[in-house]
């Protein structure tokens, strides 16, 4: 006889617990009880925790725990052998027990081990008294064991009789198990082409030798091009990237060519731009690979481009992506052997031997692991290992609990073994040089492990469907799409999980339309309720028709992703790309799409719509003085105000920069847009509080009231805002609305603009040069540069004309630098220290670049930096103070002289006179020519005393008569310029001026 330990018993066969022969038990059970005179007779069967009554008389009760027991004890045993303990109370055992101080009170107990056709103990046949039976005799306890073995014989009856009929079922479970591999092997196989047709990426292979790029079709998709998939040139290819981008990506195609990929696989990794057919870019993720043939010559580079803009198709990215990873990891220098349950190697990659440094007549197929493991030893491999785990790869210790481990070879390379068991109870191991490879095999070790689950652990959910839309199949995915938090494998529900799940109930009819008259359904999105819970998301549904046997269609397969994030990026991206950011105010794009709608409404059912274009006033030197977080809170607070003065049904928007445009429908009057634009201009006048500083801004706003002065968006618009050019220069803080010949003005603006920037081209512009004279000597001490522009068909244009045309479309920089360096070079050939003197405007500083474009000239021309005079009017000094103060310190630091020009004319002088030392001080001709008017007498005066006290010159210019002159030289000016000493002139003219060294002495 066997015996079992209680802990290693296992339990008998779960057909035997649920569905024994209990009416027989039952009956021996009465015999046991009416033979031996005990109330309670039991067969009790083993279970994990429990000991179950599959036959029992006296008791009503199904089972009880295994550890409170009397049959714990007997089933120890040997079969047939019997435990009897006459009295329970007088045991050690069982004194405690909670059958013996509690229900049933039991006192006496017999009981024989019963077993399984295997021999394995199964329970025991016992009876169980109430009071204490000493006399229990050994014919009794044969007897018990006679009906015990009764009650085996039926049980193993019963065991075979089940094993006979479960060897039936399974024969049949294994036909069907046959025909649903087979489908589920369909499933997969379209879920795979389903993917190749709708994944978001692409891949090309690059040929060495002819310098040619083979594109996929995703790569054509993601370009916009070449949907023949010819084959390309690398330099074409190249030519489709972003200007920007391009040196990079050849210098990477280059490298990786020339076999020195700094990516792993000897290829390269970049994220850049391309450009599409119509303009539209695109941003891409590009990993590429090298191959080499059996001799380790290169011969081509396949790479993958994903388009990474595209949000509506990530989850085919993703998969697409994870099978570029798994091709990856075949090229990648990991070590692998696969050893069988009998202990030989089955499988093994040269990358292992070269990594252990293996010899062929050691690890080749069919070799054993344990002669493998022996070499290793004797070669000193494991000396470094861990101590559990050096002890168990020598054999003298069992396995420990690990699954990876490090040690470091004795030629120095670090290696991670990672041991894996197979299903079949064989090991895989695998040995990486961590040294340089561990990221990267790790992440395509998971890459193959998501590919290998692609159907089962997709992330969008697969199915079946019959015709009527009630689904047979379905994969986890979509089982948790539906709400549920777990699914098994294939699910085939039996009711109430169909396709018809859509919250528009027309959208599932409009579904099997486009199904069955196209055959197939590409990206249906649809808001859908789940079946558990009821709450909606989004899908993406592709779907298509699977014929029957007879060629008809017997029902569809598609797949289902989830696209609320999806439709929530879209709704935010369309908000976005509608509205201002920093206002929240419409932005021009749904402007004119509303203004559109407007007027085509007005056109439709008569009315007027009016357009006011509204431009801040003083807004830029709120912004200078207070910074930008000043101006954005000043904005902010501006599209309030807007908003507040408006009626509900009319529209503000934010153009850009300080520019506002408001639509008003529904108005006949003129009076009453009229009374609208006041209110705009009272409420924005009203000062406005930045964080304890108060600023004040004022609006000018033009108006356009449609269809009169225009019937398209564009007429209209473009009508108020030449309407608001009138307002700004009749005073600003002011509206005007659109009057006939309001557009030849700027038509005449414009025009100057473009022939502006046509003369910059063409260096239609030329210097002139107006001597200055030492009062001291009467002889020219330098020349102040003036710009002229002999229009080709209007002629000479004045300065006063040109140049603020030149600062607000921003050419006086580019203008302002080429007269720098005409300046330069022509003063470069000058005689002595005769200096050149050039106006620099308010615009060129706000723009960077200034100090360069000094450098460069100086550096250009060779003209020594003292020779170099800049002169700036106060407005340069008060857009921003600190930052032009700064700069002009960095300029004076270099020898360049700086002059403050119209002197007095501004506001505060004084003040930048204390915070910069200028070399020189030029009295503003308005006071030379009231030289008459004590007032101005005194100020001119006042100002030769600022300069004598600072060291500044004193130039006096406009010097027209000999009286002004005179004057002027009784004040202590030190130079002056003026017609009546000479003219501007030509560069030219300029140097024989000096050549003839003209005085004005006498």
């Amino acid at each position: 006889m066997q015996s079992f330990d209680h802990d290693a018993a296992p339990p008998p066969p779960r057909a035997i617990l649920e569905t024994g022969p209990q009416q027989h038990l039952d009956a021996l059970c009465r015999t046991a009880s009416e033979l031996f005179g005990t109330p309670l007779a039991l067969v009790p069967l083993i279970d994990e925790d429990r000991f179950w009554f599959r036959g029992r008389c006296g008791v009503e009760d199904d089972g009880a725990d295994r550890e409170s027991a009397f049959c714990s004890h007997t089933i120890r045993r040997a079969r047939g052998q019997a435990l009897v303990v006459p009295d329970l109370t007088r045991d050690a055992r069982f004194a405690h027990s909670p059958l013996v101080v509690g229900p049933p009170q039991a006192r006496f107990y017999a009981g024989v081990a019963i077993g399984s056709i295997s021999g394995r103990t199964i329970g025991t046949f016992c009876v169980i008294d109430r009071v204490p039976r000493p006399d229990f005799s050994d014919s009794q306890v044969r007897a018990l064991q006679e009906l015990a073995l009764l009650a085996e014989a039926h049980l193993q009856l019963h065991e075979r009789r089940d094993a006979a009929e479960a060897e039936a079922r399974e024969r049949v479970r294994a036909e069907a198990r046959l025909v649903e591999r087979e489908a589920a092997l369909r499933v997969t196989q379209a879920a795979h082409a389903m993917a190749e047709r709708t994944a978001c990426f692409g891949h090309w292979r690059v040929d060495v030798e002819s310098r040619t790029i083979t594109w996929s079709d995703g790569v054509a998709r993601i370009f916009g091009r070449n949907a023949a998939l010819s084959t390309l040139p690398l330099d074409t290819h190249i030519g489709f990237y972003h200007p920007d981008d391009r040196a990079r990506v050849y210098r990477a195609i280059e490298e990786a060519l020339a076999g020195r990929g700094t990516a792993e696989g000897g290829g390269y990794d970049h994220r850049s731009r391309v450009i599409r057919p119509d303009g539209e870019e695109r941003v891409v993720t590009v990993h590429a690979i090298a191959q080499h043939d059996d001799s380790g010559r290169l011969v081509a580079i396949y790479g993958v481009c994903l388009d990474v803009t595209d949000l509506a198709r990530s989850e085919r990215q993703q998969r697409e992506a994870g099978e570029v990873l798994r091709t990856t990891l075949e090229a990648m220098g990991q070590g692998l052997m696969m050893i069988d349950p009998d202990g030989r190697i089955r499988v093994h990659n040269q990358r292992a031997r070269t990594i252990l440094s293996l010899p062929d007549d050691v690890l080749h197929e069919g070799a054993r692991y344990a002669d493998l493991l022996r070499f290793q030893a004797k070669s000193g491999e494991f000396r470094n290992a861990p101590p559990e785990v050096r002890d168990w790869l020598l054999g003298n210790s069992p396995r420990p609990p690990i699954s990876r481990y490090e040690r470091t070879r004795p030629n120095g390379v670090v290696v991670e073994v990672r041991i894996a068991p197979t299903q079949s109870g064989g090991t895989v191991c695998t040995y990486t040089d961590v040294t340089e490879r561990r990221q990267g095999e790790a992440a395509l070790r998971a890459a193959e492990a998501d590919y290998q689950s692609l159907f089962q652990n997709a992330v969008i959910g697969v199915y079946r469907a019959r015709l009527d839309g009630v689904i047979v199949q379905a994969n986890r995915a979509l089982v948790r799409l539906h709400g549920y938090d777990h699914g098994r494998g294939l699910l085939v529900p039996e009711t109430t999980f169909g396709h018809d799940w859509y919250v528009d109930p027309e959208r599932h009819a409009a579904f099997l339309d486009l199904l069955h008259r196209d055959g197939r359904v590409e990206d249906f999105v649809s808001e859908v309720r789940r079946h558990a819970g009821g709450d909606s998301i989004w899908v993406s549904e592709t779907a298509w028709l699977v014929p029957g046997a007879d060629g008809a269609p017997a029902g569809y397969e598609g797949t289902v992703a989830d696209a609320t994030e999806r439709k929530r990026a879209e709704a935010l991206i369309e908000h976005i790309a509608r509205h201002d950011a920093l206002t929240g105010l419409p932005n021009r794009r749904l402007f004119h799409e509303t203004l559109g709608r407007a007027l085509a409404g007005a056109r439709r059912w008569g009315g007027r719509v009016a357009v006011l274009c509204c431009d801040l006033d003083r807004f830029k030197a709120v912004n200078d003085t207070f910074g930008h977080p000043a101006g954005d809170a000043l904005l902010r607070v501006v599209a309030e105000r807007l908003g507040a003065a408006l009626r509900e049904g009319d529209m503000v928007a934010r153009l850009g920069g300080d520019e506002f445009a408001i639509i008003l429908t529904d108005q006949d009057e003129t009076r009453r847009i009229a009374a609208v634009a006041r209110r705009i201009i009272q409420s924005l006048g009203r000062p406005v509080d930045l964080d304890g500083l108060s600023a004040a801004i004022g609006v000018s706003i033009g108006i356009a009231v449609g269809p009169e002065d225009g019937d398209s968006p564009e007429t209209l618009f473009k009508n108020a805002d030449i309407a608001l050019y009138r307002a700004k220069d009749s005073g600003r803080n002011a509206f005007r609305f659109y009057e006939r010949g309001m557009d030849a003005a700027v038509a005449t603006r414009n025009l100057l603009e473009l022939d502006l920037r046509d003369a910059l081209r063409t260096g239609g512009f030329a210097l002139h040069y107006q001597p200055i004279f030492a009062l001291a000597d009467g002889t020219p001490s330098g020349f102040e540069a003036l710009l002229r522009w002999n229009h080709p068909v209007r002629g000479p244009v004045s300065p006063a004309e040109f140049i603020p045309v030149a600062e607000e479309s921003g050419l006086i920089a580019p203008m302002g630098a080429w007269a720098l360096n005409e300046a330069c070079r022509e003063a470069a050939s000058w005689p002595g220290e005769m200096r050149v003197a050039v106006n620099v405007s308010a615009v060129q500083f706000r723009k960077q670049g200034l100090e360069q474009a000094v450098i460069r000239a100086l550096a250009a021309s060779g003209l020594p930096a003292r020779r170099l005079e800049l002169e700036i009017t106060e407005s340069v000094l008060m857009q921003d103070s600190e930052a032009v103060i700064g700069c002009l310190h960095r300029l004076r630091a270099l020898g360049v002289r700086i002059a403050l020009d119209d002197f007095g004319t501004g506001y505060s002088s004084l003040s930048y006179l204390c915070r910069f030392p200028f070399d020189k001080i030029k009295v503003d001709r308005s006071f030379v020519r009231d030289l008459d008017n004590p007032v101005a007498a005194a100020i001119v005066g006042a100002i030769v005393g600022i300069g004598e006290r600072l060291g500044s010159t004193i130039t006096a210019e406009g010097v027209e008569t000999e009286e002004q002159l005179g004057r002027l030289r009784e004040k202590g000016c030190t130079e002056v310029q003026g017609f009546l000493l000479s003219r501007p002139m030509a560069a030219e003219d300029a140097r024989r001026f000096m050549r003839g060294r003209t005085s004005v002495a006498a």
